[in-house]
């Protein structure tokens, strides 16, 4: 009896360019985007290229291979200023960059700050990142900063990533805390409850308040980092 099962025709045969690992990352990248690294998945990709799921694995590797290779492009798009910056500067211009762009991807932050940036487009970062430490005089310790301040920052933009899970939390517990305002018996939460009405709950407006939040981390970590120079 013939075989009715559907035959997917090759790819030259209809017109269409060859796959490459290149081409799956670029997929792969574009759904991290969309779904974020948890919903990155073959099936995922596959359906996008229109490919089988084996052409995946062919090309790149397992989904494990496909992360690594998400990972190095996404940290290639950080941009990194010369060992000339001052080290303030340098590190306060990384994690901002790096801020913009990681929140373009939901759960790469998280992703390395747990696991680490074991790939290739890391390399330099981390090159150029603890030399600068080290010519402002961190000496031995310059290893142990540069892996304080990255993970001060990036591990807010993980919390940031996650938190797009709850929309509305933010407003929420804003709400909660300016019930407080005023209450003399708790000058604590009513100090947090006049902030909390000070603040809009407006979406953009949250938004606006949760950058300002992050560069407020980052000048305190490097205030601290400052302070390890200071006691020697």
């Amino acid at each position: 009896m013939p075989d009715s099962a559907p035959r997917r025709r090759s790819r030259a045969a209809a017109g269409k360019p060859p796959i490459t690992a290149d081409k799956i990352i670029d997929a792969a990248v574009e759904v991290t985007g969309e779904l974020g690294l948890d919903g990155l998945s073959i099936r995922q990709i596959s359906t996008r290229l229109d490919v089988w799921p084996g052409v995946i694995a062919y090309h790149v590797g397992d989904r494990e291979a496909v992360v690594m290779g998400v990972l190095d492009r996404v940290i290639a798009r950080i941009p990194i200023p010369g060992d000339d910056v001052p080290w303030r500067d340098w590190f306060r211009a990384v994690m901002s960059e790096g801020r913009t762009i990681l929140r373009q991807y939901p759960g790469v932050a998280r992703r390395l700050c747990a696991v680490g940036p074991n790939v290739p487009s890391a390399l330099p970062t981390i090159d150029t990142g603890i030399r600068v430490l080290m010519k402002a005089g961190f000496g031995e310790h310059a290893p142990e900063a540069y892996r304080y301040l990255f993970n001060s920052a990036f591990t807010l933009v993980a919390v940031e990533d996650d938190r797009g899970q709850f929309p509305t939390a933010r407003a929420d517990m804003g709400r909660a805390m300016a019930a407080f305002a005023g209450d003399e018996s708790q000058p604590g939460l009513s100090a947090a409850g006049t902030t909390a009405r000070a603040r809009s709950t407006d979406p953009e407006a949250i938004a606006t308040q949760e950058t300002e939040f992050f560069l407020f981390t980052v000048e305190r970590s490097l205030d601290g980092a400052e302070a390890m120079l200071t006691a020697g």
